[in-house]
């Protein structure tokens, strides 16, 4: 998938797209007259203007949305906005994880709208609320909506999908193609091969982590010299849940074929 800015995107021909929107006019457009090779809408900073929201709600073309907030703790009430467009369209929250992404995780959860959290290289304050945000989507029975990465992470533990944080997290270039306003890609395809690469070579801490094969260095990016002490955490954090879960459920299966 390549994911082209509006100025580019009106002439595209070449294959599927997504075309990242930042302003009211832009967004506009492409709900009304989309080229048909675009397969869905990246919102960036438009949470806050009610009549984008109003507009979208109105149906028309259906085409996907993924809001992306900027501040989800100053955001996070705006989610309401997103209620009328999501039973005309599927809307995606993107929720970058900053000091108070909670809660906005939280509203979305609610709202039943489908979250993509973006941990890039959490604080330490980030990696106590994500702590606390898988909790919630492990353990909460109000989470009936995918909040990746956990959901991915998840599922491949229970050996129920294949993958890194790259690929679920839509950011490895090999798969999805992010274009600057002049049109160059902004990574090479080879870019999580390559990275992984000159960490394992510079004995970044990859070399001898069990979570290499589904992080591949995604928390080493851009600082390698991150500490992912509380990343590893979380990773076991989810491999627990997914170990008691898979026990669990082979254990019903046995009670109930006896």
């Amino acid at each position: 998938m390549v994911f082209l800015p509006a100025t580019l995107a009106e002439d595209s021909s070449g294959g599927p797209f997504t075309v990242v929107v930042q302003t009211r006019e832009e967004f506009t457009h492409w709900l009304r007259a989309p080229n048909p090779n675009a397969e869905s809408i990246q919102v960036e900073g438009l949470i806050g203007d009610p009549e984008v929201w109003a507009l979208a709600a109105q149906g028309g073309m259906q085409i996907p949305l993924d809001v992306i907030l900027s501040d989800p703790a100053l955001e996070f009430s705006s989610l309401y906005r997103l209620v009328d467009v999501r039973l005309v369209r599927e809307v995606r929250v993107s929720i970058p994880t900053r000091p108070g992404f909670l809660k906005a995780l939280r509203l979305a959860a609610s709202l039943q709208l489908p979250v993509r959290l973006l941990p890039g290289q959490p604080s330490p304050q980030s990696l106590v609320e994500l702590n606390e945000a898988a909790h919630f989507y492990l353990r909460d029975p109000m989470v009936e909506v995918p909040v990746e990465f956990f959901h991915s992470v998840f599922s491949a533990f229970r050996g129920m999908e294949e993958g890194t944080l790259w690929t679920f997290l839509e950011q490895d270039p090999a798969f999805f193609c992010h274009v600057d306003p002049a049109g160059q890609a902004l990574h090479e395809p080879d870019f999580v091969e390559a990275h992984l690469s000159d960490l394992l070579k510079t004995g970044a801490e990859c070399a001898t982590c069990r979570w290499q094969p589904i992080c591949a260095g995604y928390f080493k990016w851009p600082d390698p010299a991150y500490d992912c002490a509380g990343v590893k955490e979380l990773f076991a954090t989810l491999e627990s849940a997914a170990v008691e879960i898979t026990r669990d459920l082979a254990t019903q299966e046995i009670e109930s074929s006896s």
